[in-house]
């Protein structure tokens, strides 16, 4: 496309590339300034000039434009009659679908995603603004690195620009099919909506069903209430314990019955070896002489101190076993989910890969417990393991909440 159907303020693009993705009243454009690629979102020529289309630009400009998050797209510049962005190297939600449907059916892929989209939105709200047109189509996935860009805030309310032009109906909550009152509730119904759509969403669907609720009040409130009632990692690692717990157990209980039956088969006499006869051990008759027999002196004989030593108590054994599972727990959960920080994004590639690195050292750490307390019955140990670990994984779970929490507002 020629540059002369630009404004002389556009003129100065180094190339200019019509794309196919285009919207109800504007038309895409892929720009180059400066030698780096932007993103020109355009009034179509039936609408330029005309007063309620250009100011629906400058509210979304305005709005976008003091918004800084890594999961929105920047707005740059405003022009008259179009709106130059930071260009996106990607796909949007709807494509991804189509082209790689296997790409959701990764349960890290699908959470991270989730996870992503929540923390955009999650932004939008805390800076009081309503997106109110949540779509795959507004969701762009990038090609470097798989990351959420939100995008399109034309239909967006804030304290300042109340009106709403439209909505997607497809996604639209029934208070904004009817006219009524929208919040940030009428966002999470969309959201509900769109995890809808994911392949094998099955493990959302207690978070489907309260997102996309009839009734407001039977929704999530926050988008804070929905990352909460996400499915974390913790419970899968939580899994992985106890399946690791019941092998060891049952590996040991196994040894010990072999061993025990094999001791036992030793023990027994072989009936095809004859018993060895041992003489009594008595002195020779010829070398026992007879000496005069000594008057005896008896001296009395002081109390001998006992020697017995007392076992320890039970107490003193549970404590010392828990001081071993923390001596030998700690520092590997240290090394790998405790030594995220307090900021991570739970479901993100960090917290898997942590989760990953921790979850085969849990074997091994539990058979060294029990090895080493033999003198205490294998369930015990293995109840004394699992309590310690969800105690550390909860505890982080929890620094991680309470920072995302007390997180100022930018």
């Amino acid at each position: 496309m020629e540059s002369s159907q630009f404004s002389n303020s556009q003129s100065r693009f180094e190339s200019i590339e019509q794309l196919d993705t285009q919207g109800a009243t504007c038309d895409a454009f892929r720009v180059k300034l400066y030698g780096k690629l932007h993103f020109l979102k355009r009034l179509r020529p039936e609408y330029v000039g005309d007063i309620r289309y250009q100011e629906a630009l400058r509210k979304e400009f305005e709005t976008g434009y003091q918004l800084e998050h890594p999961n929105l797209v920047r707005y740059i510049s405003l022009d008259a009659d179009s709106i130059l962005m930071e260009y996106v190297d990607g796909e949007t939600l709807t494509q991804r679908l189509a082209t790689h449907p296997d790409y959701f059916k990764n349960r890290k892929n699908a959470d991270r995603f989730v996870r992503q989209l929540l923390d955009a939105i999650s932004y939008l709200h805390s800076h009081q603004v309503l997106h109110l047109d949540l779509k795959p189509d507004n969701i762009l996935l990038t090609r470097i690195n798989d990351d959420v860009k939100l995008i399109d805030l034309g239909c967006c309310r804030t304290d300042t620009f109340v009106d709403t032009p439209g909505y997607t109906s497809r996604y639209a909550a029934p208070e904004q099919l009817s006219g009524g009152e929208v919040d940030a509730r009428t966002d999470i119904y969309a959201i509900g909506k769109i995890i809808g759509q994911l392949p094998n969403h099955s493990r959302y669907n207690k978070v489907i069903a309260r997102c996309t609720a009839q009734n407001p009040e039977e929704r999530y409130q926050s988008v804070l209430d929905v990352r909460k009632a996400l499915p974390s990692a913790m419970p899968k690692l939580m899994g992985v314990i106890m399946l690791a717990i019941l092998v060891v157990v049952a590996v040991a209980v196994l040894l010990w019955y072999s061993s025990n039956q094999g001791s036992d088969e030793k023990s027994q006499p072989d009936a095809n070896v004859p018993e060895m006869e041992v003489a009594p051990l008595e002195p020779a008759k010829d070398t026992v002489k007879t000496v005069p027999s000594a008057p005896i002196v008896r001296t009395p004989q002081k109390p001998s101190t006992p020697t017995h030593v007392e076992a320890p108590s039970a107490i003193d054994t549970i404590a010392q076993l828990r001081a071993d599972i923390r001596s030998l727990v700690l520092p590997k959960f240290n090394q790998t989910i405790g030594a995220l920080p307090d900021s991570v994004e739970v479901g993100g590639r960090a917290w898997y890969d942590a989760c990953n690195a921790f979850e085969p050292m849990i074997p091994q750490l539990l058979q060294e417990v029990i090895v080493s307390h033999q003198s205490v019955p294998m369930e015990t140990v293995a109840k004394e393991f699992n309590d310690y670990v969800q105690s550390l994984l909860t505890l982080k779970m929890n620094r991680v909440q309470t920072v995302q929490t007390n997180a100022p507002r930018k």
